[in-house]
Order: C-alpha cells, then sequence, then structure tokens
C-alpha cells in the first residue's frame, strides 16, 4: 500500500481518516492500516514501532530532557456491518465499515503527532499509541504484553471516543467509574433427544433453559451496591423437527456492571447456578465467556485537566452522573497507568454508534487534537 500522503506538509487528516474508512479492517486483522499509520508517521520524521500486540503500532517523541511520560491512545479496528451510506468514501469492504468512528480516534491522533514532530515536547515524553482489536477488548491487553510497553512508566493516559447523542464538540468526562466492565456469555445445557411421542425417554434442557433466562434477567436486583445490567441477546433450544423432543439449549447474554469486581462476583454466581441446575435435571452445561471488559475508571485529577482545558478552548463541558453502559478497553491501560477517557459529542442527531448509516463527523478532528495538544502542552511545555 502506498503513502498516504507524500510528505509531512501536504497531510490531510480529513483525507487520511476517509482513506481509512474506505478500508476498513476487522480486529486483528487491520494488517494494512496498521502500515498505513506506520508510513504516515515516518512521513511526518518520526520512528514508529510496529507488530505491538499484533498489529499495535507506538511511536514515541522525546526531547531528551526529564519530565513526565504522556500516553495518548486511539484505536484503528472496524466492525462486521454492511455500509448504508452514499458517500464517495464509502467503504470498499463489503461487510465490514468504520461504525463506531475509529477512523477518527486514528486521524485524531495522527494530526496531534504531525504537530508534535514540529513542536516536540520540552519536558518528558509522548507516547502516540495506535491500538488495534479494541472492539473485541483484547487489543489493550495484547499490547501490553510487550515487554517494553508494560515497562514503561507513565504519568498519564488520554484517549477519547465520539459521542453520538449531545452536541458538536461537546466534551463529555466523569471521574471514577466512567464505563462499564462487560461480558459475553454463552451457556450450552445438553441433555437427550427423543421422539416427540416420548419425551420421557430423553433429557429435555426445555426447564432448565427458562430457569437460567429467568435467573439471567433477575441478576440486577442481587447485586445492588452497583450499577448491573444483564441483557439476553440469543435463545436456541432444540432442533427445527416435530418428531424430535430437544436435547440441547443455548442461551446468550451480555453482563454489565460499573465495577469490575461485582462483575466477576456476578460471573461466579452464574457458573455456580448453571452448574447446580444442570447436575439437578441430569443436563452437563458448558459457560464460555467472550469479549470480556474492565471498568473504565478516571483519575479525578486527570478528568479535571481535561475539563480545564476544555474550557480554555471554549468547548461546553458535561459531566456525567451516571458511567456510560457501554465499554472501553482502553480500561486496560487505566488499570496499570492514571489517566482519562472521555468523549466529544457528535452530534445531538448524529446516527448512533454501530448503525450502518454512522459516519465519524470530521469537525470532531480539530477540536479533538487540539484538547489533546492543549493537554500536552500543560504537562510538558508550562512547568
Amino acid at each position: 500500500m502506498n503513502n498516504l500522503s507524500d510528505n509531512a506538509c501536504e497531510f490531510d487528516a480529513i483525507r487520511f481518516r476517509r482513506q481509512l474508512h474506505q478500508r476498513p479492517e476487522l480486529s486483528s486483522f487491520e494488517e494494512n492500516s496498521a502500515l498505513s499509520i506506520a508510513l504516515q508517521l515516518e512521513a511526518f520524521g518520526l520512528t514508529p514501532s510496529t507488530g505491538i500486540g499484533g498489529h499495535g503500532v507506538v511511536c514515541t517523541i522525546d526531547n531528551g530532557q526529564p519530565g513526565e511520560t504522556t500516553l495518548l491512545r486511539a484505536d484503528f479496528d472496524a466492525l462486521p456491518i454492511t455500509e448504508k451510506n452514499g458517500f464517495s468514501y464509502c467503504s470498499q469492504h463489503e461487510g465490514v465499515m468504520h461504525a463506531c468512528g475509529h477512523d477518527g480516534h486514528t486521524a485524531t491522533l495522527m494530526a496531534v503527532a504531525k504537530a508534535l514532530s514540529v513542536n516536540p515536547p520540552r519536558q518528558g515524553k509522548v507516547i502516540l499509541l495506535f491500538q488495534p482489536a479494541e472492539e473485541t477488548g483484547t487489543g489493550a491487553a495484547s499490547m501490553l504484553n510487550d515487554t517494553w510497553l508494560a515497562e514503561q512508566q507513565v504519568d498519564n493516559v488520554f484517549a477519547y471516543h465520539n459521542l453520538p447523542g449531545y452536541p458538536l464538540h461537546t466534551v463529555i468526562v466523569k471521574p471514577d467509574a466512567f464505563a462499564c466492565a462487560s461480558t459475553g456469555v454463552t451457556i450450552e445445557l445438553e441433555g437427550k433427544t427423543s421422539h416427540a411421542a416420548r419425551p420421557e425417554n430423553g433429557v429435555n434442557p426445555t426447564t432448565a433453559m427458562i430457569k437460567v433466562i429467568e435467573y439471567l434477567q433477575s441478576m440486577p436486583t442481587r447485586y445492588r451496591e452497583s450499577f448491573t445490567l444483564v441483557t439476553v441477546v440469543h435463545a436456541l433450544l432444540g432442533e427445527e423437527a416435530f418428531g424430535t423432543a430437544p436435547g440441547k439449549a443455548t442461551i446468550m447474554a451480555t453482563l454489565r456492571s460499573d465495577n469490575s469486581a461485582v462483575l466477576n462476583s456476578m460471573k461466579h454466581d452464574l457458573c455456580e447456578m448453571v452448574s447446580t441446575l444442570a447436575a439437578q435435571d441430569k443436563l452437563t452445561s458448558q459457560v464460555q465467556w467472550q469479549e470480556s471488559f474492565n471498568a473504565v475508571v478516571n483519575s479525578p485529577a486527570h478528568c479535571e485537566l481535561v475539563c480545564e482545558q476544555a474550557n480554555e478552548l471554549g468547548l461546553p463541558v458535561e459531566i456525567l452522573s451516571e458511567p456510560m453502559r457501554w465499554s472501553e478497553d482502553v480500561a486496560e491501560f487505566l488499570q496499570k497507568w492514571p489517566g482519562s477517557l472521555f468523549c466529544l459529542g457528535s452530534g445531538s442527531g448524529h446516527p448512533e454508534l454501530h448503525n450502518p448509516d454512522y459516519d465519524f463527523p470530521d469537525d470532531l478532528i480539530s477540536s479533538a487534537s487540539g484538547l489533546f495538544l492543549g493537554i500536552i502542552r500543560r504537562i510538558h511545555h508550562s512547568k
């Protein structure tokens, strides 16, 4: 793949974003996107490291003077959704699109990279981190398995996510729990099929399946000390055959909490309940967890810094009273180092995240990159 622009002077963040949008890649398959990112960083005269935790890219900008280390993170994976837009830069990959704005997050961080390549921090260093596989909740942990990254002494972590439903450019932030921990779960109950005329000759999982669903739906009442939510997303019983009594049931659900420890308790209790129920009904059972995320926990001091810089730039600020229900893989970095994830409003009437008609609003690139650069100035230039 050719470089997205011939040199740093010709870099256009909006064009870069739209080129990423045209060529989306699913989590853990972002090879070409990572190459585009690395080539553009090299065009700025920077030295990126690639292949970090899969297709992750990191780039350190260090003026050689002592000081704090700040990590700025953007994600760049796409989703298995068919785009329904008529733009000239629509996805060219059938069934895959940037329906969450990760192309815009990456273009924002690239605009920051361009600015820092010309005006590096006076003190300390800035690490630009481009993360794959955010949507599956595996990318951040994989990158942290890299020895060099894991051993960094990072003082500040900042990342943002665009957020439809809020006025354009509004900064949305919350100290402490900002976004929920979550996990997907697949529960399989297996008995024994029989002729529908002789159901007593089999081991039918229907009653157990109903009890599991009822238990899932009642789980939030058992953990009132935190926000919790359980959504049953799929259930399948038996086969499409009138002559056969069912011998297998599958239930899929998503569990959420604003507290990672509470989510772990929910997982433990669910496993015990399923195991007990299966033994009672002479079934075998299996519980599998997928796409697990820890809660995003923000440092109050870093949230305050975001708000101060937003005010300086004239950006409206909204401080949430409750955490976001969705999850974000940046939680792994924030468990290791202090910092803040914040959101920027994409527009009150903007299509929602993961909608097939979603598109990242290009106007956010300038406000988001300006906010990042202002934070960098506060930490690395004014002390």
